[in-house]
């Protein structure tokens, strides 16, 4: 996989996960006090300042409620 594409598929994985935690009404704040990741760092994240690691998006998506292969395919099929 290119790098471009790579960094293409990680703000598609962030912007699910960001709608699933629209839906299922989780606050920055809830995320943020169970991970440790400050709320700034995943605003970051939700705004394209920064790219998260696998291990954020896993973090993130365990506090969503989501599992992370699952919203990684969904990413990969909306490229298509």
């Amino acid at each position: 996989m290119k790098r471009e594409d790579a960094e293409i598929l990680s703000r598609k994985v962030v912007e699910i996960l960001e709608k699933k935690r629209i839906e299922r009404k989780v606050t920055k704040l809830q995320i943020s006090k169970e991970t440790g990741i400050s709320r700034t760092a995943i605003t970051l994240m939700v705004k394209n300042k920064n790219s998260p690691t696998l291990r954020t998006l896993m973090m993130v998506a365990s506090c969503v409620g989501v599992d992370i292969k699952d919203i990684i395919s969904e990413a990969e099929n909306s490229l298509k």
